[in-house]
């Protein structure tokens, strides 16, 4: 059997320049961010708290759009992943955030990728709802998605490489093979207090050319 070479990538930060969710309170009430504020205490978990502050967004569809423009997706990454699918690399996309502004911003783009993440609908009277992902073989109450069972359960299908920028990307990066893993942010700061060895990257689309020039 064939092996197969497959590429993790966080969404929020990695693929883009910027969180939606942070985008999302920087145009919310102050109070909305109270949510976050409970979640790095311990005190809600990170899905609720992002399920909190996307049902705030009650906004014209048009708004939505406009605030999906300011996450700064990667102007490379069609091309990206274009070049990705030319070497026979799969994408998956593994992320705590909602599915319904990934595809949104991705699929026009005519970027297929298998996405791991909390499903939602938009409703200009209810915001930006998010549900669990309950069916999901890497589903975890905490996050949604659980990243590092994704990982572990892709490993052994052939060559595994990741990417994200975070801390809660740790753990699956941990997983895979050193000249494999793929960091920015949080994430490689992380990996470098651990005299871990990775790749650092700042866009997508020059990860996917480092991978692809191995």
């Amino acid at each position: 059997m064939d092996q197969e070479k497959i590429l993790v990538s966080d969404f929020d930060g990695t693929m883009t320049g910027r969180d939606f969710f942070r985008l999302a309170l920087e145009c919310l009430p102050v109070a909305a961010s109270s949510c976050w504020e409970q979640y790095e205490k311990g005190e809600m978990s990170h899905f609720d708290a992002l399920a909190a502050i996307f049902a705030e967004l009650r906004w014209p569809e048009k708004e939505m759009d406009s605030l999906l423009t300011r996450t700064g997706l990667d102007e490379g990454i069609a091309s990206a992943f274009k070049d990705l699918r030319a070497h026979g690399w799969q994408l998956f996309i593994a992320s705590a955030g909602c599915s319904w502004y990934i595809e949104r911003l991705l699929f026009p783009l005519g970027i297929e990728a298998e996405i791991h993440a909390n499903p939602g609908r938009f409703s200009e009277q209810q915001g930006l709802i998010m549900e669990l992902p309950l069916a999901s073989p890497y589903f975890c109450r905490e996050t949604g998605i659980d990243k590092t069972r994704l990982v572990q359960g892709v490993l052994g299908r052939g060559t595994v490489a990741f990417a994200g920028d975070s801390r809660p990307d740790l753990g699956p990066a941990l997983l895979v093979h050193p000249s494999n893993r793929f960091a920015k942010g949080r994430l490689a700061e992380e990996l470098a207090k651990r005299g871990e060895s990775f790749k650092k990257f700042s866009t997508w689309s020059e990860m996917v050319n480092t991978l692809l020039a191995r």
